[in-house]
């Protein structure tokens, strides 16, 4: 039997987390505090969330790993209509959130998010990563850009500078190449990474034209669906991307960041949470490492880049329900944020939190706000799932086989129409 119970308003939660974190909250002690339950299948950040879980003012966490995402998702879902879900617990934003907010599973936070969003302390695309019919339902587990990391000591090594345009990036491909380096490091492995740089070519042609392909108001038998391919294809075909002939192969994430660590590959295209992961391989973040935007291609275009927010949810179920609201509340607050960010190095949504001025992801982080850079939601979440899913294994087939394009493009198309044929477009 589903478990059901009487509850306080939500805003009636949130305003007395507000106040316990206002009166310094942390004087309980564990023992005092109510358990809150915590769910998610990012296995390497377990200590993190350990962690922040100890310093949290209103709650005890709980928190259980899960090694295997596809296991994660089977087993939340089951739980989500029973008081046995976890109060929070770690999803994806966008379409990977609707069908959860469309059955009735989740928390609106949105009480959470207004003073924020009316202080100017959260950017408005984060919030909307999350809203749906004008309701948010999560708060930032990350809140990441896709940048190029590249390898100082190489660009050193070459005499190579820091592209400002698409023909300065082109020419150090080309001199990356000559010396015998893979300039750019690429993986298909796990499928999902197939849409990288698809979505990479789209947006630096034509930004608008992309989102309107997200939305199913464009097609991907369009003109600029044919130039992003081209440009990939061109790409390859000179060496500047692992193509599958290299001495790497089509490397996976793992020997990738090993072959950047070590020089052999110059760049990879990859979101800010993985800084953490190239400095382990052993090179010093500032020093060897650094990461900028890649430039527009098509001249006049407004800076932008794709950014990816990882929701916290709350199940409405949960018999941690309440604790995990004001867990959120906690979550958003300066203090929160700060403690995150400290454990993490990820950056967060409230600017009232900051990260250390030296470290890259700061500093990627203040160029973007101070260029008003255009953010675009990641292809993962800003396109229907059922035609992300599809459409990665389409993208992989043109990935290893170049001259597939034209197959591939009308195969994506018929995933879409078949899709928009049965779901109204947003």
């Amino acid at each position: 039997m589903i478990f059901t119970k009487v509850r306080a308003s939500l805003a009636a939660v949130v305003f007395g987390a507000a106040a316990l974190v206002a009166s310094g909250g942390g004087a309980a002690s564990a023992a005092d505090k109510p358990n809150l339950t915590v769910s998610h299948d990012k296995a390497g950040w377990q200590s993190n969330f350990e962690a922040y879980g100890k310093d949290d003012p209103n709650a005890t966490w709980q928190v259980t790993p899960f090694a295997d995402t596809t296991n994660y998702q089977a087993a939340v879902r089951a739980s989500l209509p029973t008081a046995s879900a976890p109060g929070m617990f770690t999803w994806w934003s966008g379409y990977r959130m609707k069908d959860l907010v469309d059955a009735g599973l989740i928390e609106d936070l949105t009480a959470i998010w207004k003073p924020l969003l009316a202080e100017g302390k959260v950017k408005q695309e984060v919030a909307d990563a999350f809203t749906f019919d004008g309701k948010i339902y999560a708060v930032p587990n990350n809140v990441a850009y896709w940048a190029m990391f590249y390898n100082k000591n190489v660009y050193k090594e070459l005499g190579l500078q820091v592209p400002k345009t698409w023909d300065e990036l082109e020419g150090n491909l080309a001199k990356i190449k000559a010396a015998g380096k893979v300039p750019i490091g690429q993986t298909i492995e796990g499928r999902w990474p197939a849409f990288i740089w698809f979505s990479e070519f789209l947006i630096r042609t034509d930004p608008d034209f992309y989102n309107r392909l997200m939305a199913g108001k464009a097609k991907y038998t369009d003109p600029q669906v044919a130039a992003a391919f081209a440009t990939w294809r061109d790409w390859m075909g000179k060496g500047w991307m692992d193509d599958g002939t290299s001495p790497f192969g089509f490397t996976t994430g793992d020997s990738m960041n090993n072959s950047f660590a070590q020089g052999k590959v110059a760049h990879m295209l990859v979101g800010t949470w993985f800084a953490d992961t190239v400095s382990k391989a052993g090179i010093q973040e500032g020093k060897d490492w650094g990461m900028f935007v890649v430039p527009n291609k098509t001249a006049g275009l407004p800076p932008s880049v794709i950014f990816e927010a990882g929701p916290l949810l709350v199940a409405k179920n949960s018999e941690t329900h309440d604790t995990a609201v004001k867990a959120a509340t906690y979550w958003m607050s300066k203090d929160g944020e700060q403690r995150w960010a400290d454990l993490t190095g990820f950056l967060v949504a409230n600017s009232d939190a900051k990260l250390p001025a030296d470290k890259e992801v700061a500093k990627l982080n203040d160029a973007i706000s101070q260029g008003h850079y255009k953010l675009l939601g990641r292809y993962w979440e800003s396109t229907p799932s059922p035609i992300a899913e599809a459409a990665v294994d389409e993208i992989s087939k043109f990935v290893l086989d170049p001259n597939s394009a034209a197959d591939v493009m009308q195969n994506l198309q018929k995933i879409a129409d078949d899709y928009w044929a049965a779901h109204p477009k947003p």
